[in-house]
Protein backbone atom coordinates (compact mmCIF):
# COMPACT_ATOMS: atom_id res chain seq x y z
CA UNK A 1 0.00 0.00 0.00
CA UNK A 2 1.27 3.45 -0.75
CA UNK A 3 0.16 6.57 1.63
CA UNK A 4 -0.42 10.20 1.20
CA UNK A 5 -1.01 12.53 3.63
CA UNK A 6 -1.83 15.93 2.34
CA UNK A 7 -1.79 19.10 4.89
CA UNK A 8 -4.48 21.74 3.80
CA UNK A 9 -5.00 25.44 4.49
CA UNK A 10 -9.01 26.48 3.97
CA UNK A 11 -9.49 29.52 1.45
CA UNK A 12 -9.12 32.66 3.24
CA UNK A 13 -13.20 34.39 3.82
CA UNK A 14 -14.23 30.30 3.67
CA UNK A 15 -15.96 29.85 7.34
CA UNK A 16 -14.58 25.97 8.70
CA UNK A 17 -18.12 24.61 8.00
CA UNK A 18 -17.96 25.28 4.62
CA UNK A 19 -14.49 24.21 3.87
CA UNK A 20 -15.68 20.90 5.44
CA UNK A 21 -18.80 20.63 3.26
CA UNK A 22 -16.93 21.32 0.26
CA UNK A 23 -13.63 19.23 1.46
CA UNK A 24 -16.69 16.39 2.06
CA UNK A 25 -18.96 16.63 -0.91
CA UNK A 26 -17.96 17.61 -4.00
CA UNK A 27 -14.33 18.34 -3.99
CA UNK A 28 -14.03 13.74 -2.29
CA UNK A 29 -16.95 13.45 -5.33
CA UNK A 30 -14.39 13.80 -7.58
CA UNK A 31 -11.40 12.35 -5.88
CA UNK A 32 -13.26 8.93 -5.56
CA UNK A 33 -13.63 8.99 -9.35
CA UNK A 34 -9.81 8.36 -9.46
CA UNK A 35 -9.02 4.84 -9.56
CA UNK A 36 -6.60 2.57 -7.29
CA UNK A 37 -8.00 4.33 -4.13
CA UNK A 38 -7.99 1.32 -0.83
CA UNK A 39 -8.70 4.01 1.69
CA UNK A 40 -9.80 7.86 2.22
CA UNK A 41 -9.64 9.46 5.15
CA UNK A 42 -10.35 13.38 6.21
CA UNK A 43 -8.93 14.30 9.25
CA UNK A 44 -10.49 17.75 10.05
CA UNK A 45 -9.27 19.74 12.86
CA UNK A 46 -10.79 20.63 16.18
CA UNK A 47 -8.53 22.66 18.00
CA UNK A 48 -4.60 22.61 18.54
CA UNK A 49 -3.67 20.64 21.63
CA UNK A 50 -0.22 21.67 22.24
CA UNK A 51 2.93 23.68 20.37
CA UNK A 52 6.46 23.47 20.99
CA UNK A 53 6.77 27.23 19.99
CA UNK A 54 4.05 29.98 20.36
CA UNK A 55 3.06 29.94 17.08
CA UNK A 56 1.82 26.42 15.32
CA UNK A 57 4.53 24.92 13.75
CA UNK A 58 1.96 24.25 10.61
CA UNK A 59 -0.98 26.15 9.20
CA UNK A 60 -3.39 22.74 8.93
CA UNK A 61 -7.37 22.87 8.51
CA UNK A 62 -7.24 19.39 7.95
CA UNK A 63 -5.29 16.64 6.65
CA UNK A 64 -6.32 14.09 3.90
CA UNK A 65 -4.88 10.11 4.33
CA UNK A 66 -5.09 8.64 0.96
CA UNK A 67 -4.25 5.12 0.31
CA UNK A 68 -3.33 3.49 -3.11
CA UNK A 69 -3.00 -0.28 -3.59
CA UNK A 70 0.77 0.35 -4.59
CA UNK A 71 2.96 3.04 -6.35
CA UNK A 72 1.37 1.95 -10.19
CA UNK A 73 -1.77 2.56 -8.60
CA UNK A 74 -0.76 6.02 -7.32
CA UNK A 75 1.01 6.99 -10.50
CA UNK A 76 -1.80 5.98 -12.75
CA UNK A 77 -4.53 8.10 -10.41
CA UNK A 78 -2.11 11.28 -10.78
CA UNK A 79 -1.88 11.10 -14.34
CA UNK A 80 -5.58 10.49 -14.99
CA UNK A 81 -7.49 13.96 -16.44
CA UNK A 82 -9.02 13.60 -12.64
CA UNK A 83 -5.88 13.71 -11.14
CA UNK A 84 -4.20 15.89 -13.27
CA UNK A 85 -6.65 18.75 -14.13
CA UNK A 86 -9.82 18.38 -12.61
CA UNK A 87 -8.99 17.91 -8.79
CA UNK A 88 -5.98 20.74 -8.97
CA UNK A 89 -8.22 23.01 -11.01
CA UNK A 90 -11.09 22.40 -8.20
CA UNK A 91 -8.95 22.80 -4.71
CA UNK A 92 -8.95 26.63 -5.57
CA UNK A 93 -12.38 26.71 -4.84
CA UNK A 94 -11.46 25.81 -1.18
CA UNK A 95 -7.78 26.07 -0.13
CA UNK A 96 -5.18 27.96 0.44
CA UNK A 97 -2.60 25.87 1.22
CA UNK A 98 -1.76 22.55 -0.23
CA UNK A 99 1.48 20.56 0.91
CA UNK A 100 1.83 16.55 -0.44
CA UNK A 101 3.71 14.26 1.83
CA UNK A 102 4.21 10.77 0.88
CA UNK A 103 4.71 8.74 3.60
CA UNK A 104 5.83 4.80 4.96
CA UNK A 105 4.00 4.23 8.31
CA UNK A 106 5.19 1.86 11.12
CA UNK A 107 2.55 0.72 13.06
CA UNK A 108 -0.97 -0.61 13.28
CA UNK A 109 -3.59 1.77 12.02
CA UNK A 110 -6.67 -0.93 12.17
CA UNK A 111 -9.67 1.49 13.94
CA UNK A 112 -10.53 -0.36 17.63
CA UNK A 113 -13.68 1.32 19.23
CA UNK A 114 -11.92 1.49 22.32
CA UNK A 115 -9.74 4.47 21.03
CA UNK A 116 -12.19 6.62 19.12
CA UNK A 117 -10.44 10.03 19.56
CA UNK A 118 -7.35 10.96 17.41
CA UNK A 119 -4.79 13.24 17.63
CA UNK A 120 -1.93 14.02 14.63
CA UNK A 121 1.04 15.42 15.21
CA UNK A 122 3.64 16.29 12.05
CA UNK A 123 6.91 17.15 13.52
CA UNK A 124 10.63 18.67 12.40
CA UNK A 125 13.36 16.47 13.40
CA UNK A 126 15.89 18.14 15.73
CA UNK A 127 18.81 16.61 16.19
CA UNK A 128 17.84 13.28 17.42
CA UNK A 129 17.81 10.87 13.88
CA UNK A 130 14.32 9.51 12.80
CA UNK A 131 15.21 6.33 14.23
CA UNK A 132 15.82 7.73 18.04
CA UNK A 133 12.38 9.57 17.30
CA UNK A 134 10.39 6.90 16.80
CA UNK A 135 11.58 4.59 19.58
CA UNK A 136 11.66 7.35 22.14
CA UNK A 137 7.54 7.95 21.08
CA UNK A 138 7.16 4.20 20.90
CA UNK A 139 8.61 3.38 24.05
CA UNK A 140 6.40 6.04 25.71
CA UNK A 141 3.25 4.93 24.24
CA UNK A 142 3.74 1.55 25.09
CA UNK A 143 4.25 2.90 28.94
CA UNK A 144 1.50 4.89 28.80
CA UNK A 145 -0.65 2.09 26.92
CA UNK A 146 -1.17 4.41 23.90
CA UNK A 147 -1.83 3.53 20.73
CA UNK A 148 0.46 4.95 17.96
CA UNK A 149 1.75 4.68 14.70
CA UNK A 150 5.08 6.62 13.12
CA UNK A 151 4.36 7.98 8.62
CA UNK A 152 7.71 8.98 7.22
CA UNK A 153 7.61 11.65 4.56
CA UNK A 154 9.86 9.80 1.70
CA UNK A 155 8.70 12.84 -0.77
CA UNK A 156 6.77 15.68 -0.95
CA UNK A 157 5.50 17.83 -3.36
CA UNK A 158 3.08 21.28 -3.88
CA UNK A 159 0.57 23.27 -6.27
CA UNK A 160 1.90 25.50 -8.77
CA UNK A 161 -1.26 28.00 -8.24
CA UNK A 162 -1.27 27.20 -4.09
CA UNK A 163 0.39 27.81 -1.20
CA UNK A 164 2.45 25.14 0.67
CA UNK A 165 4.53 24.95 4.23
CA UNK A 166 7.86 26.12 3.18
CA UNK A 167 8.91 23.22 5.55
CA UNK A 168 6.85 20.00 4.83
CA UNK A 169 6.84 17.78 8.20
CA UNK A 170 9.45 15.27 8.37
CA UNK A 171 6.95 13.30 9.71
CA UNK A 172 3.55 12.68 11.30
CA UNK A 173 3.18 10.48 14.89
CA UNK A 174 -0.94 9.27 14.81
CA UNK A 175 -1.84 8.46 18.58
CA UNK A 176 -5.13 7.63 19.37
CA UNK A 177 -6.97 8.16 22.67
CA UNK A 178 -9.93 6.41 24.62
CA UNK A 179 -11.70 10.03 25.11
CA UNK A 180 -11.01 13.65 24.23
CA UNK A 181 -10.50 14.56 27.91
CA UNK A 182 -7.74 11.74 27.81
CA UNK A 183 -5.87 13.29 25.38
CA UNK A 184 -6.33 16.79 26.28
CA UNK A 185 -4.08 15.66 29.91
CA UNK A 186 -1.42 13.45 27.80
CA UNK A 187 -0.47 16.97 26.32
CA UNK A 188 -1.28 19.00 29.05
CA UNK A 189 2.29 19.59 29.66
CA UNK A 190 2.84 15.83 30.11
CA UNK A 191 5.73 13.39 29.64
CA UNK A 192 4.96 13.31 25.74
CA UNK A 193 5.09 17.28 25.24
CA UNK A 194 8.56 17.06 26.89
CA UNK A 195 9.52 14.39 24.74
CA UNK A 196 8.19 16.43 21.33
CA UNK A 197 9.97 19.46 22.83
CA UNK A 198 13.38 17.94 22.88
CA UNK A 199 13.41 15.50 20.29
CA UNK A 200 11.56 17.79 17.38
CA UNK A 201 12.84 21.58 16.00
CA UNK A 202 8.79 21.78 15.57
CA UNK A 203 5.92 20.11 16.16
CA UNK A 204 2.52 20.78 16.98
CA UNK A 205 0.10 18.48 18.31
CA UNK A 206 -4.28 18.54 16.30
CA UNK A 207 -7.26 16.63 17.68
CA UNK A 208 -9.38 15.83 14.92
CA UNK A 209 -12.52 14.73 13.56
CA UNK A 210 -12.04 11.95 11.08
CA UNK A 211 -14.01 11.24 8.33
CA UNK A 212 -13.98 8.06 6.63
CA UNK A 213 -14.83 8.56 2.73
CA UNK A 214 -13.76 5.20 2.10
Amino acid sequence: MTKRMTLLSRKEGLSTADFRNYWAGPHAALALGMEGISKYTHNRVDKILWNSHEEPAFSIDGIVELCFRDEDAMREAQASSIGRRHIPADELNFLKGWTLCIVNTEGDETRDHRCPVKVIVPFLLGSSSSQEFGHALSDHAREAGLRLSMNWTVSTARRERLWSEPSPPDGFAVIWFDGVAAAHDAFDEGAICSLLAFSSSRATAYLVDELLVR
